[in-house]
């Protein structure tokens, strides 16, 4: 044997069979953590779009029957329902929450950054609308316009601040492809480890033989093991994968933003802003991203 097989026989191999086990089911712990939270986020996400277009709905279902209250203006309307939105949102809840002396802020709220990413999203939209112009083809792009504000979002697209949620999405769909392909890789280990023994067989001998044989298929049904442990692994994070997906969710939200801005558009005959409105201003956040020191939204007056 080469010196440097026999380096890998005699440290590596047995290092690697050892940790093998340990490392899959750190693996599919962290996945399985992971998975949840790339879910949550994008709950989170749609949970705002559906009160949204719950309050769009609404609002056009008085205007239908109030033509004096009508707003013409869609970047006007538009700015009232996303602050409606917001504030009805957040701003209701934390006022509850002050009731606790104790009370600070949520852990989602910190860990997550959930009321940040709405407050850019509807700070992104805005920004996006104010120059659309009144043509039959405008109507369109809602679905363009969404997709870059949910997209181009740094909040909603790294997990924690930190960890692009793209790449760790990725990563979450071939890691049961991993873990069978580590279980095999385990198979093998064993049975490279034990074929060597097999060499120091004497036939003269039949019960050394006999031992021998038996701590080898020992060794083989062990290698197996890792074999079995990383296709149920696999399978149950495949089931998981697809039960917590995020991308239908995030297809339906899309679907359900774009909807229901394509419908303030049709209700709507201009695209008037406001000369103070802060969020025509570049490079100003607009007042539903504004926040006091404590970390609370300051309170603006919709239009």
């Amino acid at each position: 044997m080469d010196p440097i097989s026999k380096f890998m026989m005699d440290h590596l191999l047995d290092a690697t069979a050892e940790i093998l086990i340990p490392v899959m089911l750190i693996t599919f712990v962290v996945g399985v953590v992971t998975r949840i939270l790339l879910y949550y986020v994008a709950a989170c996400e749609q949970k705002f779009t559906k009160e949204f277009e719950k309050r769009v709905q609404k609002a056009l279902a008085d205007q239908n029957h109030s033509e004096k209250e009508k707003v013409h203006s869609f970047h006007k309307f538009v700015r009232a329902m996303l602050e409606k939105s917001y504030y009805e949102t957040f701003e209701t809840k934390h006022r509850y929450k002050r009731r606790n002396f104790d009370y600070v802020t949520s852990f989602t709220d910190r860990v997550f950054l959930i009321q940040e990413g709405v407050a850019r999203l509807v700070q992104d939209t805005l920004k996006q609308i104010r120059y659309l112009k009144r043509d039959p083809h405008s109507g369109e792009r809602m679905g363009e316009i969404t997709r870059s504000v949910f997209d181009n979002n740094p909040y909603f697209n790294r997990l924690m601040g930190v960890f692009p949620t793209g790449l760790l999405n990725e990563l979450l769909n071939i890691l049961p492809g991993l873990f069978i392909i580590g279980g095999i890789f385990g198979t093998f280990l064993g049975i490279s480890k034990g074929l060597p023994e097999l060499g120091n067989m004497d036939l003269s001998h039949l019960d050394e033989t006999k031992k021998i044989m038996d701590m080898f298929l020992a060794k083989i049904g062990q290698s197996m093991l890792k074999s079995i442990m990383g296709i149920g692994l696999s399978v149950f994070m495949s089931l998981l994968n697809t039960i917590l997906s995020p991308e239908g969710m995030y297809y339906n939200l899309i679907n359900r933003y774009s909807s229901t801005l394509e419908n303030l558009w049709n209700e709507t005959t201009t695209n008037d802003v406001d000369k103070n409105d802060p969020s025509s201003h570049v490079g100003h956040a607009s007042g539903v991203a504004a926040t006091t020191a404590s970390g609370k939204p300051e309170r603006r007056t919709a239009a």
